[in-house]
């Protein structure tokens, strides 16, 4: 009789440990049965014991997707059965993802954000009128709101227009005066509102 112990780390490292190691010697178990229909009912079997940790997703068509190629690579691509549904290949796996090309644009006035200067883009290229002219005017008191909140010392209207054409370019979007939401009340609508804890704790007793 062979007495000899086994640890955990002396083992083979398993590819999904949340399944155990039983789970895993009864794929290794299924991959030496000779005959087909024996591996399919076996595999059938053990995708629905794997199942059962998720019980609230099993009749979930793609959880029984994910099921299936979880069960190949826990065989390392060895278990010769009938899957019902197709398989990742190991290259797939493998294979690094495309990178995500990062915007090569250099935005000036970056506490403004991408999305100020794709408006103003916009508006440079609208006709005069007057909801052109409330619709900049919307802009700069949101554009006054992100400067606060970057940097919370006081700013001035000139400065958000200013800025406004600059990010224009060559064309003048702000022609004519407008009149943007004071620094005090944007500054006051940042602020979180606090909740006192011992007033409301306080009351609950006197009830």
């Amino acid at each position: 009789m062979d007495t000899k112990e086994y640890y955990n780390s002396q083992r083979e490292k398993l590819i999904f440990p949340e399944y155990g190691r039983h789970i895993q010697n009864l794929i290794d178990y299924v991959i030496t049965v000779n005959l087909r229909e024996e591996r399919n009912k076996m595999a059938k079997a053990i995708i629905n014991i794997m199942a059962n940790f998720t019980p609230s997703m099993r009749e979930n068509a793609e959880f029984k997707i994910k099921l299936w190629n979880q069960l190949a690579q826990m065989s390392n691509y060895q278990l010769d059965i009938d899957y019902p549904c197709e398989i990742t290949k190991r290259e797939e796996l493998l294979k690094k993802p495309n990178k995500i090309p990062y915007p090569a644009n250099n935005i000036k006035l970056k506490h403004y954000g991408g999305i100020a200067r794709a408006f103003i883009e916009k508006f440079t290229e609208m006709p005069d009128s007057e909801s052109k002219t409330i619709l900049i005017e919307m802009l700069a008191n949101h554009m006054k709101k992100l400067y606060l909140v970057w940097n919370k010392e006081a700013v001035s209207d000139e400065q958000i227009f200013a800025d406004i054409n600059e990010m224009a370019g060559h064309i003048k979007l702000v022609k004519n005066h407008m009149r943007l939401n004071e620094t005090r009340d944007i500054l006051f609508r940042n602020q979180k509102p606090k909740t006192n804890k011992s007033y409301k704790r306080n009351n609950r007793k006197q009830r």
